[in-house]
């Protein structure tokens, strides 16, 4: 990829960037009803003791951009497709977990996951059968498909 073309992936490492921290503010911090799941939030493991594995869990979760700025900076086009197929990979299982039970309806895996999630906002109307996505999946979703589309608009744009 000539050294020109590389300023069409400005915009995809601004979107990854965005949906880097989105993800830490998530994992991290308790937001009441925007991400009221199961499990505990990072700030809570590391005030157990848990840094060692908090900390590489949240550095593993920023690797995508990390990796993705390294292969900006260096020009490996290598590297920004790795990133063009992770995330596309992550997209397609995003469609797969949120989109197609909504739409499509929901098998029973996917109905006792809604139930995990009753008190977390929804953007979408639920019916019988059909669980909507809650809102932090689709802003975590609508950002992650942002960076799907720039990625391949800034490979293909030259």
């Amino acid at each position: 990829m000539p050294v020109s073309s590389m300023k069409w992936l400005k915009a995809p490492l601004l979107v990854q960037i965005l949906l880097a921290a989105y993800f830490q503010v998530i994992l991290w911090f308790p937001l009441g009803s925007w991400n009221d799941q199961p499990g505990k939030r990072l700030i809570a493991l590391l005030n157990e003791g848990q840094a060692l594995g908090v900390m590489g869990f949240a550095l593993a979760m920023l690797l995508p951009v990390l990796l993705f700025s390294l292969a900006i900076w260096k020009r490996w086009v290598w590297l920004i497709w790795v990133g063009l197929i992770g995330n596309g990979f992550w997209a397609v299982m995003q469609i797969q977990s949120w989109w197609i039970p909504w739409i499509f309806g929901a098998d029973e895996r996917a109905l006792s996951n809604q139930k995990a999630l009753q008190k977390t906002y929804k953007l979408f109307p639920s019916s019988i059968g059909h669980p909507a996505p809650d809102a932090m999946h689709f802003v975590l979703d609508l950002l992650l498909f942002l960076v799907v589309v720039t990625i391949a608009i800034g490979l293909f744009r030259d």
